[in-house]
């Protein structure tokens, strides 16, 4: 998740909390009414206190879900960050090891091209050759030696 998609998600909340905070003290649903002249308490609390009350606790419950919620992603994407600050770290030494090896083969190259250059590709593809026989003469004859080693 991107810096701008934080942001994003900070405004939206920051919205969200304060559409909440204009319903509970704008709303109608959220306003206890004053009571009529010949209304008895207990009338009152039941027809408007505990109905009003009944909203608040659904409210502050839904406010709760939504902030553990919260709370979780953060923590999720919080570890998810880690890991691919790790994987980061990893393969940028890994690419810093490889430049190293590609610049020093591009050198190598450069040598072999001067070789090919001076000697010729004919001279230069013979001794290539030599040298690969060469190499499989010594390796077959090492497997001779120890023939259980596979």
């Amino acid at each position: 998740m991107g810096a701008r998609a934080v942001e994003q998600g900070a405004d939206k909340a920051d919205e969200s909390i304060e559409n909440i905070s204009q319903k509970i003290y704008h709303e109608p649903e959220y306003q206890l009414p004053e009571p009529s002249a010949l209304m008895s308490a207990k009338s009152y609390k039941t027809k408007f206190a505990e109905p009003l009350i009944k909203r608040l606790k659904s409210l502050v419950k839904t406010i709760l879900v939504r902030y553990f919620a919260a709370k979780d992603d953060y923590e999720r994407l919080n570890q998810t960050n880690g890991r691919l600050y790790k994987d980061n770290e990893r393969l940028r030494g890994s690419n810093e090891r490889l430049s190293s090896e590609n610049t020093k083969l591009k050198e190598e190259i450069k040598d072999y091209k001067l070789l090919r250059k001076v000697f010729g590709n004919k001279q230069i593809d013979g001794l290539l050759e030599q040298a690969k026989a060469a190499q499989q003469t010594k390796q077959h004859s090492v497997r001779k030696r120890n023939p259980y080693e596979r």
